[in-house]
């Protein structure tokens, strides 16, 4: 049988491990500290039934130094060889009861290796409840680590020492900002603002972690109120949660905000901060939320930064989302003013999940609003508007919406987030007259003209259409208004694609260029889209007596870019070339 080695940890590349790559920031070895004295009164508690006397306290030193000091269990010799000196080794980890681990935020064993981030130095002075021995702990971020008794050191004799705990650090080049007042005491309302035993600092009466201890029975507006005062934020509105793992609030955000915001939670694990990104507990509809919220039951990740993956966090994000559901649910029978000012801000989340939850759907279609030719107009309106059309390319949409408006017809743009879902969703639900609006239906909306005015129109679109044929274009003559937009341009989906497709061989050369062009082949010659002139339009009127069948054809081509153009279709080089070409004939011709 072979001999047996040991593996040997680099304590330098370790430490590198944790600042670049575990612990997003060096302040979180505060959170580290708070979370090991918490621990060690917890133990304590547990340890001496009745006693309920924990607290941490905070002193800052001339010299750039800090004294962390819990009154919680302590450690003997033994504990501090064990846990102090070994990595991944936890006080604890040994703790077969899983409800017993449930009091302690602590896990992995690696949290006072974050100190070595902004000190050089870890001081711990330790006594621990089963003993009446004191001793100093030193140690140093080369794996090197020294153990005195108190009495045997300079700092003096140790049997008057109380029991816990004290961590002396001293503040490394770079990181005096973590040894001020000011920075302490933000990160430990940041980080400790839950916790349940209080966090003083330079001997101050009023600890920095205060919150209500009636926080879940606290009314609405000291819940506003209160927010207010976390966040900075005068919200809307609150949403109360009291779940298997989940208790706190979420509050609604005054002002429209952007989906890829993640941050600006406070989201706690055992009293202690863990996060203030939403994800992965939150779902992507809940950028609108703001949300305090403490839990027990989850797992975290290493780093302590955010949760693991498993099926208590699947459980989690039911709990949120059946929560806020509810809420909406009574508020919609309640206090419909403030859902209707809600919505009015925060359409974009909402509809989000409406899309995919039928619940939410019928909860807030009435109140989600939607952009039509008649401006916008809510769920509600819609269900009693009667007949109506919907097209998804919004520039589209602003070039049609003044032709609905003259035929009083009623078109509803579907290309903003989410709508495109929503609105046959809409039709469907409540069986609305609501269809889709096609290029291929472009003849439907535009009024004919009258057969004698077509026989004379005759010549003018044989003519323009010549000038269109290497557009792949056929012109028509209908009517509609307004008077003044001389031409619409329509092409089905299937052109639209090609027209990409050119696009992107203009762009490119070489294979790539070659395999376009055989997308394109075949297509050349065939009129694939429309152009419809407006009968009403005075310069269509001129146009119907020109003579010119040059002077037409240069027209043609003219109208037709000018309506490619209205129409949000981007201009290829071939017909920028012609537009060009076009104008100096026509220029050409006033001489």
């Amino acid at each position: 049988m072979g001999k047996e080695y040991h593996f040997q940890v680099n304590l330098g590349g370790m430490l590198d491990i944790l600042s670049n790559h575990l612990y997003k920031s060096a302040d979180v070895f505060l959170r580290e500290l708070l979370q090991n004295g918490t621990d060690a009164i917890a133990l304590r508690k547990r340890r001496e039934p009745g006693w309920d006397q924990g607290a941490i306290n905070i002193r800052l030193k001339p010299g750039r130094k800090i004294v962390f000091t819990d009154n919680g269990a302590g450690l003997t010799k033994e504990e501090i060889h064990q846990f102090l000196s070994v990595i991944g080794q936890s006080s604890k980890s040994g703790m077969l009861d899983r409800r017993l681990q449930e009091d302690y935020i602590g896990r992995f064993g690696i949290g006072l290796l974050s100190c070595f981030m902004v000190s050089d130095t870890i001081v711990v002075h330790t006594k621990s409840i089963d003993g009446k021995k004191a001793y100093v702990w030193k140690g140093k971020p080369d794996g090197t680590y020294t153990l005195k008794r108190l009495e045997d050191s300079k700092e003096g004799k140790g049997k008057d020492i109380p029991t816990g705990t004290s961590v002396i650090l001293t503040a490394k080049e770079g990181c005096e900002e973590y040894f001020q007042e000011e920075t302490v005491t933000r990160l430990v309302q940041y980080y400790g603002l839950m916790l349940p035993v209080p966090v003083r600092l330079n001997k101050e009466k009023k600890p920095l972690n205060q919150i209500p201890e009636d926080f879940m029975q606290m009314g609405r507006g000291k819940l506003l109120a209160f927010g207010e005062w976390l966040f900075q934020e005068k919200f809307l509105d609150v949403v109360l949660f009291h779940t298997k793992h989940l208790s706190g609030a979420a509050y609604v955000l005054p002002y429209k905000t952007d989906s890829s915001v993640k941050n600006g939670h406070r989201i706690y694990l055992k009293n202690m901060l863990l996060t203030d990104q939403g994800t992965p507990l939150l779902p992507d509809w809940a950028f609108f939320l703001r949300c305090f919220f403490n839990t027990a039951e989850l797992r975290p990740t290493a780093s302590r930064e955010s949760f693991y993956e498993d099926g208590e966090l699947e459980e989690a994000r039911q709990e949120f989302s059946d929560t806020v559901k509810q809420h909406f649910r009574h508020m919609s029978k309640d206090n419909p003013e403030t859902l209707h000012k809600i919505v009015s801000v925060h359409y974009d989340a909402i509809k989000s999940m409406a899309v995919w939850d039928d619940e939410i759907f019928d909860m807030f279609i009435d109140y989600l609003p939607f952009v039509t030719s008649e401006g916008r107009m809510t769920g509600a309106a819609l269900k009693h508007a009667g007949s109506a059309s919907y097209i998804g390319d919004v520039p589209r949409f602003e070039q049609l919406k003044p032709v609905f408006i003259a035929q009083n017809r009623l078109l509803i743009c579907s290309g903003y987030a989410f709508d495109e879902q929503l609105i046959p969703k809409l039709a469907k639900r409540f069986h609305l007259p609501v269809v889709p609006l096609h290029e291929e239906d472009m003849g439907k909306v535009l009024k004919g003209i009258p057969a004698e005015e077509r026989r004379e129109a005759q010549r003018m679109l044989a003519a323009m259409n010549e000038g269109l044929k290497e557009f792949d274009c056929r012109a028509d003559l209908r009517s509609f208004q307004p008077a003044d937009l001389p031409a619409l341009y329509s092409i089905s989906d299937d052109v639209r694609f090609l027209r990409q497709v050119q696009g992107a061989k203009e762009s490119s050369n070489g294979v790539f260029s070659a395999a376009l062009s055989s997308l394109l082949s075949g297509n050349s010659g065939k009129a694939l889209a429309g152009l419809y002139l407006n009968y009403y339009n005075p310069l269509v009127q001129r146009l119907l007596s020109v003579q010119d069948d040059e002077l037409l054809r240069s027209m043609a081509k003219v109208l037709y870019v000018q309506a490619l153009a209205a129409g949000g279709h981007s201009l290829h080089n071939k017909e920028l070339r012609a537009l060009s070409r076009e104008l100096l004939y026509l220029v050409d011709g006033i001489k």
